[in-house]
């Protein structure tokens, strides 16, 4: 009889002990540059490190790069940033989701973005 290699014991963690940086989970108007094209889209959950956006246009390719301007209401500014995509998830029409990816970004255009985003996030 074969004996099993091992039990591995996986525990789960809440979003939070995962992310430690502050968020915006609120939705939030931006503007997307990828491939040469702008696009209206969403950002559903907004860090220091990245954000997960919503377009219904083209979803971006994994490790992609892109440019993303985010509406900060609270600030009366916005902020631009380049970012890399880190994770892809496709729309279903049978669980009602649409399409977007996360991105996490690498470099913001400004320092006073920065400290804009820092201050929106923080309030």
């Amino acid at each position: 009889m074969a004996q099993p290699l091992a039990r591995i014991r996986l525990t789960h963690r809440q979003a939070s002990d995962r992310r430690g940086s502050r968020r915006d989970r609120r939705v939030l108007d931006a503007t997307l540059k990828y491939a040469g094209r702008f696009s209206e889209v969403e950002v559903l959950d907004l860090s220091e490190r990245g954000a997960f956006v919503v377009a219904d246009d083209e979803v971006p390719v994994l490790a992609d790069t892109l440019t993303l301007a985010v509406e900060l209401p609270e600030e009366g500014t916005s902020v631009l940033v380049v970012g890399r995509v880190r994770r892809v998830g496709l729309s279903s029409r049978e669980l009602g989701r649409r399409g977007g990816f996360g991105v996490e970004f690498t470099r913001f255009y400004s320092d006073g973005g920065r400290r804009s985003l820092s201050r929106h996030l923080a309030a």
